[in-house]
């Protein structure tokens, strides 16, 4: 007897029981390496519970289990008879037990082993199949996590804003990403990429205590939808384009006029990436095939010179915020006449406001980037998300900087 209660107090001592719960049995049931080890607890009688500052005594019990971690292979359950206490205006109660959260089935260290899983990079899938629970019970124990974080941990006023998509599957299904570029985090999502859905993606960043109202500048590509909201309902907030969008769409008129010259020359095809890459970039071959080509032809090599003037521009705008540069490199593209290159800087200029704004304050959406690459990589890992709330969740646990204790 004395050696079985010193081994339940040892289970009690690891599961952090403390009066007024102890262990009053401890059994192995099944056979074999199907063994399952359960914990029965009990609360003392006579035990009172405090609720809204009230004292109450026990009412009745309600019998309750929960999944623990593996006890060495063997799947581990806890079992109790938790007290239900009534209170003053007759309200039944179920009082929280120390070692799981209100509502769960699952013990608390059970639930943060789950979560370290998935925060070290383990798919869902996979962290369901280690422990030996459903794929949905993964989701739910971080669903629960996040949304509790989302709701309890107030957003510091987001001042420098990203706005961007991201393909959540294959096809034409996206996400609108707002997120902090002072502090690095996600703030807010919505599906689709809508005037409407950075709305909702605002509404969220709202909701956990940052207003629209404190941002002073957002970075975002040339989407229309996203330029119309910010300028209807963040007037005080200055637009700044991205660079490397900006890049990407001189690079799809450079790409143009190759296609256009290739037709004519076939000496131009299969030299795509040539064309595209920045010249310190080239591999020693591909500079070889450059310089024998770059003067050959009428307009592809004028435009590989302007892309690199262009690129030049703006890697010197953190020592020369002057616009003169970007002025002058604009009349000179307009001189050579070549048609790709112009309808380019007639788009330039049509969303001039926000280009300025750039040598200003030289601020890029490479954050952005970087969260849609680990975007990708979470759908990557989970090979697809077909349940656009679980999609969301996961990126919120991953971006969102949220405190979930995960040891």
């Amino acid at each position: 007897l004395y050696c079985m209660m010193n081994g339940y107090e040892i289970f009690a001592q690891g599961l952090g029981l403390s009066t007024p719960w102890e262990v009053i049995d401890v059994a192995f049931r099944g056979d074999g390496i199907d063994k399952e080890l359960h914990i029965t607890i009990k609360c003392e009688r006579r035990t009172k519970f405090e609720y809204n500052y009230e004292v109450c005594s026990i009412y009745d019990h309600q019998y309750r289990s929960w999944r623990h971690v593996n006890f060495f292979s063997h799947k581990c359950y806890i079992h109790c008879d938790v007290p239900r206490i009534k209170t003053k205006d007759k309200s039944v109660i179920l009082v929280d037990v120390p070692w799981a959260e209100p509502g769960s089935s699952f013990v608390l260290l059970f639930e943060m082993y789950v979560l370290k899983l998935i925060d070290g990079g383990m798919s869902v899938s996979g962290a369901a199949k280690l422990v030996g629970v459903t794929y949905g019970i993964i989701h739910r124990i971080i669903k629960r996590h996040v949304i509790l974080a989302l709701v309890t941990q107030p957003l510091e006023p987001v001042k420098k804003m990203s706005v961007d998509e991201t393909s959540s599957k294959k096809g034409h299904e996206y996400l609108t990403i707002v997120a902090d570029r002072e502090r690095k985090k996600v703030v807010g999502i919505s599906e689709g990429r809508s005037s409407e859905s950075l709305g909702k993606a605002l509404e969220e960043m709202e909701f956990r205590g940052s207003p629209r109202e404190l941002v002073r500048s957002v970075t975002l590509d040339m989407s229309r939808p996203y330029i119309s909201t910010i300028a209807n309902e963040m007037g005080q907030a200055r637009m700044i384009f991205d660079r490397f969008h900006l890049t990407y769409n001189l690079n799809k008129e450079i790409d143009r006029i190759r296609i256009r010259e290739s037709k004519e020359y076939k000496e131009l095809k299969k030299t795509k990436y040539i064309w595209l890459k920045n010249n310190e970039n080239l591999t020693e071959d591909q500079r070889e095939k450059l310089d024998e080509i770059n003067g050959m032809y009428l307009h592809i090599g004028t435009a590989y010179r302007f892309k690199e003037l262009f690129k030049e521009i703006f890697d010197n705008a953190k020592n020369d915020s002057r616009l003169k540069p970007l002025n002058d490199w604009m009349q000179e593209v307009e001189r050579a006449q070549i048609p790709e290159l112009t309808r380019f800087v007639n788009m330039l200029k049509s969303h001039w406001y926000g280009i300025k704004t750039y040598f200003n304050e030289v601020s890029t959406n490479a954050y952005a980037e970087r969260v849609n690459l680990k975007i990708q990589e979470i759908k990557r890992i989970a090979k697809g998300y077909r349940n656009m709330f679980n999609y969301k969740m996961m990126i919120y646990f991953h971006l969102g900087d949220l405190k979930i204790i995960t040891h």
